[in-house]
């Protein structure tokens, strides 16, 4: 599981001064004068049960060995959210062109961040996945829209063609040769991010949860 170290993660919410208007302040801030109102918890409309990780892996559309390094423009696009690097990122290649491996940790709300590209397949294909904590640690600290709106940020970021939600499970990013390939895929992860056009009758084993703006990709939840 992906943790931040306890002397840089957020206090828990009930340790926090309930400042009267539903948000909570650190130690230093305001009390509320009603010390019975609640924090106003951020906003889910959907249950995504991840535990070790809430992991975003996505098989991007460049080739290997051409144009920028997938992180470093997803690094520019998700800082405009708020996602700050906090080391200095790891890298592993020939030394020339693209690295088969980049790596960066980085913090969103106070929660830990991990980015990693990879090529792989003989050195034609790059992947890249963007992974937070498991649910249970993301949802007190920001609402499912926030959520979504990094996720599009990143897939539109690293130009993905398709991905899938994981927690911490191997992922077959191979495109499917057919729709039983899909409806298989989907039974091995909680959801899958799918190009917007692609038709699938899902049956009873998936649905379409939403469509994100900036990637066009689809979100199918298991």
């Amino acid at each position: 599981m992906i943790r931040l170290p306890s002397s840089a993660r957020p206090p828990a919410r009930e340790q926090l001064s309930d400042r009267g208007d539903g948000a909570r302040t650190g130690p230093d801030g305001p009390a509320g004068e009603d010390e019975t109102t609640l924090a106003a918890a951020p906003i889910w409309r959907v249950h995504i049960p991840t535990v070790e990780e809430s992991c975003v892996r996505v098989r991007c559309r460049q080739a290997a060995g051409s144009g920028p390094w997938p992180l470093t423009t997803a690094l520019v696009e998700l800082a405009r959210l708020g996602v700050r690097p906090t080391e200095r990122f790891r890298s592993l290649g020939t030394g020339r062109g693209r690295p088969l491996i980049h790596s960066q940790e980085a913090e969103w709300h106070g929660l830990a961040v991990h980015l990693e590209s990879l090529v792989t397949s003989v050195g034609e294909v790059v992947e890249a996945a963007l992974a937070l904590p498991g649910m249970d640690e993301v949802v007190p600290w920001v609402d499912e829209d926030s959520w979504w709106e990094l996720v599009d940020a990143f897939a539109a970021a690293v130009d993905a063609a398709h991905g899938a939600l994981v927690d911490g499970e191997p992922v077959d990013l191979t495109p499917p040769g057919a729709e039983v390939g899909w409806r298989r895929r989907i039974g091995d992860h909680l959801g899958l991010l799918l190009p917007a056009e692609t038709e699938v009758a899902w049956g009873g084993i998936g649905m379409l949860y939403t469509t994100l703006p900036s990637s066009g990709l689809a979100v199918i939840l298991r």
